[in-house]
């Protein structure tokens, strides 16, 4: 069935929805974002006009943004259909408190103009939000308050205000201040006393200069007359106006520096209005007195708001300017309240207002737990009536409060339970909510609702072949907490899984199964003693695995007996594992490095051998043939640690190889060390990170095993590194740190690689060749416990001539040989014969083509690749004379063949020289 969608998901889970289309209906949306969703605000902002700031002011805007259409309409919407909407539910509450009809109407009036003038004036200087929000707010309180009582209501409200201005200043800024809150205090205080000190002395100087007016007018008697009246109010207007306009220049000047365009915006404005209203300031109307008022006092209002918010918000930020303009602005309303009503309501008026301030300020902290019932039930019901739908239907989960409340820091109960269901339902909504949520304040519910997606789907992994799979889609790296350890847990056994499931031989399977068996058997076992949040969800979990990889190798086993056939356990092309019971010999150089480290003069160790000779297999197997006092701390150089891009990418992988080393090899913890601790002075922070590591070690001595050294010199050679700072530092921690002794392994010796001899001296070589004779045989006949293939006498030696013991092609010969036999016919499929081995060499040799090819273009020149090919030529044993060498290779022929020799490839032998491994002749024989 196919599922209907909205088509655009974009636009749902997002910060930059459309809006409204509607006029009305979108000047409502806008009030919304600037109260819950303020991003949504901001990016509206910004796809108008990329160079707008979101707390834009009028002042700055250019001719040509004015003459962009959707700037003008949404100057429209802020400036005149916002102060118009909120006539309607102030007259409401007005008629609820049942207010006479002329103050009712006086009211509506006084709000109206009381906004539109406000955010005008203060949108001018200040910002355009905060001179919509505020001044809506300031209108509606005011109306309201003076049809009531206003010593009560005007405190209260001017504190509600304060809240409003400081939650959407933080909102449409919509970045963290970086200032600090004593900072913040200071402004606030600084801004509103140099804006009052300002403010004052232009308004002690007016109205001295309006008394003057006023007494002039009332000499002549023009106060008695209706004429006189309205024209010595206009007047009186006026200069209030200019005073005002005046203010508003300055402000303006400081927020964009163009001085003369703002006093002339302020003082032409302001002209106007006092021209207007102070004709209208005399009549009687209810209506025309309260449009008059409202507009006086309005403009008044906001100029003290502007300059006090200009003042403070250069000081300390768009918040702190918003509550010092609202506190100045408001503290002159609480003023003239005093005055006017008398002493009688002075201390009550102050504390009402203290106590409002109080809870405006905290109005981001009590507004969520205040409405969090209300959402908890709203969610609550989106996510019942979800349930309910069909599949195909629409998603409800976009109207959850998450996605339209930024503010709410509460956790928004079943939330993860929502997210959930759409994502099972409809994956590519589900993301994209998941996504949005991520960076948010209501994270948490997507990381819960990963975690249980995460655990659906490990419960829907009813195979071994699905488990293995299992970790490509795990999200563990992307949580935080105890789940993201466990999610952890889960993808290393998934990837354990898929790495015995790639094994050629069903024994190896069988073996690499066992152990991920038993990393489950732990797991269950920890989770069984966990009192994590997680650990009884995921304990069925693990317990089923284990189940069902168990039942698995079992099968394997049973397929095994049942067609007779020889476990192959040989390992080609990775290096062997402690876990392995195939690692055979090495005693004698073990023994040798375990002499060496006992030299008090802690001399370096070179294990060198040519590749594929068992270096890394016997790195990896120290810890269980080096005593107990010795830690082996072993790191591949070839992994990430040479292909860091920095130093301190290559310090931090090293300790990352070092702490797994101890952990695996001795159960041991090294401290932990972060990319960021190393960032600022890597080798000195790592330097104080091996303090911490020598009081970890107890009384042991660490081994510091760097393998493929190489890998580190062609990385140094590439300038990726700086060669005095890292090999300074292996130096240093070898001449200065006596708990620690540092091997290197690799194909090369330092006489080859010229600039470690340099840092290095006194260098111990151990060398690691061929297999003993009685070590390639175990390896041969007895690689593990009940083996269940013999050789003939023949069979087994010529196993021995043609590889010499070179434990990876030991290797390689006799996992064809199992394979060839397991094709044969049960009665003689467990003797393996001379003509088997023959058999077999082919098919080994097309199988280690890889290895072969590396000697051919790795390990040699042209001029030595073709004394090579000659040499190979002339059948198995042949030894070619020095002058046969010399009369072929004329030039050069001393460095060839002693290069060669080093290389392990060829030996004297009868005054000329000969291959030293037969399965290697004959690839280059053939090639």
């Amino acid at each position: 069935m196919t599922l209907t969608h909205p088509p655009n998901r974009s636009n749902i889970y997002t910060d930059a929805p459309e809006l409204h289309p509607n006029l009305i209906l979108g000047s409502l949306h806008l009030l919304f974002w600037l109260f819950f969703h303020p991003s949504a605000w901001r990016n509206f902002v910004t796809g108008i006009d990329l160079s707008l700031r979101p707390d834009f002011c009028l002042a700055e805007l250019r001719r040509a943004q004015w003459r962009n259409p959707a700037l003008r309409r949404l100057l429209i919407q802020e400036h005149l259909v916002l102060p118009i909407l909120v006539g309607l539910p102030i007259s409401l509450i007005m008629m609820s408190l049942r207010t006479p009809r002329g103050d009712l109407a006086f009211g509506l009036a006084f709000s109206l103009v009381f906004a539109v003038v406000f955010s005008l004036a203060a949108g001018v200087a200040g910002s355009v939000a905060l001179g919509v929000t505020v001044g809506v707010a300031f209108g509606a309180a005011l109306s309201v308050a003076l049809g009531i009582e206003p010593g009560i209501v005007v405190g209260i409200m001017l504190g509600m205000v304060v809240g409003v201005a400081g939650g959407v200043a933080r909102g449409v800024a919509g970045v963290k201040t970086s200032y600090s809150f004593a900072r913040q205090a200071g402004g606030v205080i600084a801004g509103v006393l140099t804006g009052a000190g300002v403010f004052g002395v232009v308004l002690g100087s007016l109205f001295y200069g309006i008394s003057l007016g006023l007494e002039f007018a009332r000499t002549y008697g023009w106060l008695h007359d209706p004429i006189g009246a309205v024209v010595s109010n206009a007047a009186i207007m006026v200069v209030l106006s200019a005073a005002g306009g005046i203010v508003v220049g300055l402000a303006c000047g400081l927020r964009t520096r163009r001085w003369k365009l703002g006093l002339v915006t302020g003082l032409g404005g302001s002209l106007i209005f006092g021209l207007t209203y102070g004709a209208m300031f005399g009549m009687s109307s209810g209506v025309v007195f309260g449009a008059a008022a409202g507009a006086s006092l309005g403009l008044l209002t906001s100029v003290f708001f502007a300059l006090m918010y200009v003042l403070t918000e250069r000081l300390a930020g768009p918040w702190a300017g918003a509550i010092a303009g609202t506190l100045g602005s408001g503290g002159g309303w609480l003023a003239l309240v005093i005055a006017w009503k008398g002493s009688v309501l002075l201390w009550s008026t102050l504390l009402l207002g203290v106590t409002g301030i109080f809870f405006g300020l905290a109005l981001a902290w009590w507004r969520p737990i205040l409405s969090y019932p209300f959402l908890a039930v709203w969610n609550m019901l989106l996510l019942r009536a979800d349930g309910r739908r069909a599949a195909g239907g629409r998603c409800l989960l976009r109207w959850n409060s998450a996605f339209w409340d930024e503010h709410q820091y509460l956790p928004l109960w079943g939330l993860d339970e929502h997210l959930v269901l759409v994502m099972e339902r409809n994956p590519t909504e589900g993301q994209a909510a998941m996504d949005y949520l991520a960076t948010r304040r209501q994270r948490w519910a997507a990381q819960a609702a990963q975690i249980e997606l995460d655990a659906r789907r490990l419960e829907r992994c009813v195979e071994v072949e699905a488990i293995a799979q299992a970790h490509r889609e795990l999200a563990a790296g992307e949580l935080e907490g105890p789940a993201s350890a466990l999610l952890r847990s889960f993808s290393r056994v998934s990837q354990d899984a898929e790495a015995a499931l790639r094994q050629e031989s069903a024994y190896n399977q069988r073996l690499a199964l066992s152990a991920v068996e038993d990393r489950l058997d732990g797991l269950v076992r920890e989770l069984t003693r966990s009192s994590e949040r997680y650990a009884a969800r995921f304990h069925p979990i693990a317990e089923h695995w284990r189940q069902r990889v168990s039942s698995h190798a079992r099968r394997l086993a049973e397929e095994a007996e049942l067609r007779q056939e020889i476990a192959n356990p040989y390992i080609i092309g990775v290096p062997l594992t402690e876990q392995q019971e195939i690692f055979v010999g090495r005693n004698d150089v073990c023994t040798r490095i375990e002499q060496v480290l006992l030299d008090k003069s802690c001399p370096p160790l070179l294990l060198y051998g040519q590749r594929r000779m068992g270096k890394t297999s016997l790195l990896n197997n120290m810890g269980r043939l080096l005593p107990s006092t010795l830690a082996p701390l072993f790191v591949d150089l070839q992994g990430p640690a040479s292909q860091a891009s920095d130093h301190a990418g290559l310090l931090y992988n090293i300790a990352r190889g070092m702490a797994d080393s101890a952990r695996r090899q001795r159960d041991l913890s090294l401290p932990a060390l972060s990319r960021q601790f190393l960032a600022s002075d890597p080798f000195t922070r790592f330097d104080e990170w091996l303090d911490e590591v020598e009081a970890a070690l107890g009384q042991r001595t660490a081994l510091l095993a760097l393998d493929e050294f190489e890998a580190l010199e062609s990385a140094i050679a590439r300038e990726r590194f700086d060669e005095e700072a890292v090999l300074s530092m292996l130096r240093h921690l070898i001449q200065h740190r006596p708990r620690f002794k540092v091997l290197l392994a690799g194909s090369h010796t330092l006489d080859e690689l010229q600039r470690w001899a340099s840092y290095l001296i006194n260098v111990q070589v151990v060398h690691i060749g061929y297999l003993k004779e009685d070590e390639a045989r175990q390896l041969i006949e007895r690689p593990v416990k009940g083996f269940a293939l013999r050789y003939e006498t023949l069979a087994g030696r010529r196993v021995l001539e043609i590889t010499r013991g070179h434990p990876f092609l030991v290797q390689l010969l006799c996992a064809e040989i199992v394979a060839l036999k397991n094709e044969q016919a049960p009665a003689v499929r467990r003797l393996a014969s001379l003509a088997d081995v023959e058999a077999a060499v082919p098919e080994a040799m097309g199988h280690g083509s890889f290895f072969f090819a590396d000697v051919q273009r790795n390990q040699v020149d042209e001029l030595g690749l073709a004394v090579l090919r000659f040499i190979a030529a002339q059948g198995e044993g042949a030894v070619t004379s020095r002058p046969a060498l010399s009369r072929q290779f004329p030039h050069g022929i001393d460095l060839t063949l002693d290069s060669l020799i080093r290389r392990e490839l060829i030996e004297a032998a009868q005054g000329g020289y000969c291959f030293q491994v037969e399965l290697i002749r004959r690839w280059l024989a053939q090639a």
